[in-house]
């Protein structure tokens, strides 16, 4: 194997580095190790504090509406990245603010959860895909901005959880969202961590937006709710937390 040091990644190769007929085996950077120990990629060892290093400023939080993401903030030039790439200070001396600034591309999956009473008469239709994955997506951009009220995004959506592309009124009783990934985003109006259970599933150690009828609250792990252990909505804390 060869071995590629640059300033920003590390590269694998099973043969002479760059020339034709290598491969690349394996890269790094930064951020991709701290990606693969999070999802428990074999063979990284001792970095168990990953979590503390994948802290970010929030600056904007936005949807692709039409199209996709590049499109809409690399390709058309999209007028929030253009105002942090221009008023940002840098967060370190001698770096560029268009080093320091990381797009996040998530995507949004949902678990639903139905109870039905004993009595219930089932119909042909009760275990039906009636989720629509738009207003979900939707939701979350209003969820996060309007708690977080990260400085670059001139509309906060300060009636939510009512709008008319949401999950207000869908017909859930109630609904909630969480990151599951080990990232924290700081704004100035607070934070909120994320966290990942190696094996995939939802982790309890993530803070997690619950909106139940017209309260919305942002309940923190350990604070709100043990992070060791699950505890249903009814369990949840009656009066709203910060």
């Amino acid at each position: 194997m060869w071995l590629e040091l640059g300033p920003k990644g590390i590269r694998i190769w099973d043969g002479p580095i760059r020339e034709e007929g290598s491969n690349v085996l394996e890269w790094f950077t930064t951020e991709k190790l701290l990606w693969d120990r999070s999802h428990g990629q074999p063979g990284i060892n001792g970095l168990d504090r990953h979590a503390e290093f994948s802290v970010y400023d929030l600056l904007y939080v936005g949807i692709a509406r039409t199209g996709d993401s590049f499109d809409r903030l690399i390709a058309k030039g999209h007028h929030a990245r253009t105002e942090i790439l221009a008023n940002e200070p840098q967060r370190y001396p001698g770096a560029r603010v268009s080093d320091e600034t990381y797009l996040f591309l998530f995507r949004v999956n949902s678990l639903v959860l139905q109870t039905f009473e004993l009595d219930h008469e089932f119909r042909d239709d009760d275990f039906e895909d009636k989720l629509n994955r738009k207003q979900v997506v939707a939701d979350a951009e209003k969820a996060f901005v309007s708690l977080l009220k990260p400085g670059y995004n001139k509309v906060q959506f300060a009636q939510y959880p009512k709008g008319a592309d949401g999950l207000y009124g869908a017909g859930f009783a109630r609904y909630g969202y969480l990151i599951n990934e080990d990232l924290t985003f700081h704004t100035a109006q607070g934070r909120v961590r994320g966290a990942r259970d190696p094996n995939g599933a939802i982790s309890n150690s993530a803070d997690f937006i619950f909106v139940n009828g017209d309260v919305v609250r942002l309940l923190k792990s350990g604070v709100d709710f043990p992070a060791t252990s699950w505890r249903t909505p009814k369990d949840l804390p009656s009066e709203p937390s910060s």
